[in-house]
């Protein structure tokens, strides 16, 4: 609902009030069922499941515990955080930052459009296609079409899915671009580079707690470990189900980074337009001149 509601608000669908008057409303909702354990998941198998935390036993107690004036007391004293986690959001954070103010931190991770394509590719053709799909669409002249393909639908729906995904990830990294390479917002958006933080995360960790004025805790060595962070690769991640089925390849520690890298590249050339392809150097290019290579 974060999402939707700040999709609408940046399409001007709702009033500015209206957008501030329902995220801080919504804000308040997810806070209490939260400390109640209502409208959280607890499917093993999935990734944000309780199971997934640190305080999946928290939130099992808490199934028992009174509602009303309790949870008011229990939030006063407890002072919770509200994390959520969004998709490929940031150019649509106006209303949010109107909503929240100071108070909104927001941790962009970032990763080389070169590792998005077969990801992205593995989906985006059930955009406005499958009933499982619930991501804001667009009419265009009958043809439903992601809310990010604003401005450009009719290419949209011309494009190959590779190109789909080449133009789409344009979109919506030139406001992580725009961020970064600015003083704009310093205080209230930190980014991490996917790649750099998987082989040597305590820079970032450090950085972590300097922006949101709190320290790692035991449990979060523990989540990084079960995430394999720090790891030899960038590609030897958990090989989770979820992930296989969004085009994860099994690891091989027999390839390099730089022949991981070049893989990229060839398969790039041979699956996009000559456009779209001259689109992602450029991407590439600019990603890599504001985050850097991790080989």
């Amino acid at each position: 609902m974060f999402e939707y509601l700040s999709i609408a608000g940046q399409m001007s669908k709702l009033t500015s009030d209206g957008a501030n008057s329902l995220l801080n409303l919504l804000a308040d909702v997810k806070y209490y069922d939260g400390t109640v354990s209502r409208e959280v998941n607890f499917r093993p198998g999935d990734l944000s499941s309780v199971f997934n935390s640190s305080k999946a036993i928290k939130y099992l107690r808490q199934l028992w515990m009174k509602d009303g004036q309790n949870v008011e007391e229990r939030i006063e004293n407890e002072n919770p955080i509200l994390f959520l986690t969004t998709h490929q959001l940031l150019s649509c954070m106006g209303s949010a930052f109107k909503a929240f103010g100071e108070r909104l931190k927001i941790i962009e991770m970032v990763r080389h459009p070169l590792y998005l394509l077969d990801h992205w590719e593995s989906y985006i053709m059930m955009h406005g296609k499958n009933v499982r799909d619930f991501t804001v669409w667009l009419d265009e002249s009958g043809e439903s079409v992601p809310w990010f393909a604003q401005g450009w639908e009719q290419k949209y729906i011309e494009s190959s899915s590779y190109d789909r995904v080449v133009y789409s990830i344009e979109v919506l990294m030139q406001d992580i671009f725009k961020y970064a390479k600015s003083e704009a917002r310093k205080d209230s958006i930190i980014f991490i580079p996917f790649e750099k933080f998987v082989l040597n995360p305590d820079p970032y960790t450090r950085d972590l707690e300097n922006f949101l004025g709190a320290k790692m805790r035991p449990a979060t060595r523990k989540i990084l470990k079960k995430q394999r962070v720090p790891r030899p690769s960038i590609n030897a991640g958990p090989q989770k189900s979820i992930y296989k089925r969004y085009a994860l390849k099994a690891y091989d520690k027999n390839v390099s980074h730089q022949e991981d890298f070049q893989n990229k590249i060839d398969s790039a050339k041979k699956n996009c337009s000559g456009e779209a392809y001259k689109v992602l150097e450029k991407l590439s290019k600019e990603y890599e001149d504001v985050f850097g290579l991790w080989f």
